[in-house]
């Protein structure tokens, strides 16, 4: 190890880092390895004290003893210091940055999932979902999203459909509040009000009439909650139909680590002669 540091810190490629006082050599230098490691506590207990006295312990103990959420919470809270420190290290804080900016661009996608999984498809049971015209409530949806969201249009369906609702759950949950709404949900009220004078007479004014008519809101509380109750229905029965191919409508399956590759059994005598599919 001490040899090839030797040999990178004499070449052309033992650039600084970016943190003072290290270069790429010091990498292949456990003391100063240790020494860097000590910068990035130091820099861990200055912004967040608490997590700091955390982590030292866990590292102290070398994370025996922690219980699987506890020790979970620990490292993911550690996580984006540690991203910030090695993207200063490798002067990588643009590709960082952008690459988070991908990232972050996705989030409505996720959120819009729980929103399937969590409430669209709980809502209704087999029965109820036969009644459901899919076709019917998709043509409503995205002229919803053409006429009040068209800002969307520039993402991929998934993901446009995925901010529209978005915006419509954060309008539900600041009109469910006291207080005057924001500015941002008094514009996604005005902007869908405008799309029923436009739409009144199309599916999607007649199916956000039926789900008026069966809330019980008041306000622009009623307006919101009846869309949503549109993307609700639509979402349900998407999902069960599995119609759209959205990482929005994936689930989780168990996974059994001992049969992760598929096999068969050829001889039913000789149960331990296996092949692959």
């Amino acid at each position: 190890m001490t040899a090839f540091s030797e040999v990178v810190d004499n070449s052309q490629f033992n650039f600084a880092l970016g943190v003072d006082g290290f270069s790429y050599a010091c990498l292949y230098d456990a003391s100063r390895l240790e020494d860097l490691a000590e910068v990035f506590y130091s820099e861990v207990e200055h912004s967040d004290p608490t997590l700091y006295t955390a982590l030292s312990k866990y590292i102290a103990r070398r994370g025996v003893g922690y219980e699987a959420k506890v020790e979970s919470k620990i490292l993911t809270d550690t996580a984006p210091y540690l991203s910030d420190f090695i993207a200063r290290l490798f002067h990588i804080g643009g590709e960082r940055s952008g690459l988070e900016r991908d990232i972050l661009v996705q989030n409505p996608v996720w959120k819009f999932k729980f929103f399937v999984q969590r409430r669209a498809i709980k809502k209704y049971k087999a029965d109820q979902l036969a009644l459901l015209n899919e076709a019917e409530l998709w043509r409503a949806l995205t002229a919803l999203r053409n006429a009040a969201f068209d800002e969307t249009l520039v993402r991929d369906e998934e993901l446009s459909i995925a901010e529209m609702t978005c915006r419509l759950l954060a309008a539900e949950e600041d009109l469910g509040k006291d207080g005057d709404a924001s500015a941002s949900t008094l514009a996604t009220v005005e902007s869908v009000n405008a799309a029923y004078e436009k739409l009144k007479g199309a599916e999607f004014g007649r199916l956000l009439a039926q789900y008026i008519l069966a809330e019980e809101a008041t306000g622009d509380l009623l307006t919101i909650k009846a869309v949503l109750n549109l993307v609700e229905a639509w979402s349900a029965v998407a999902f069960f139909n599995k119609s759209k191919p959205w990482y929005s409508f994936r689930v989780p399956h168990t996974l059994d680590y001992q049969n992760l590759v598929h096999l068969i059994h050829p001889e039913l005598e000789l149960h331990n002669i296996t092949r692959g599919a």
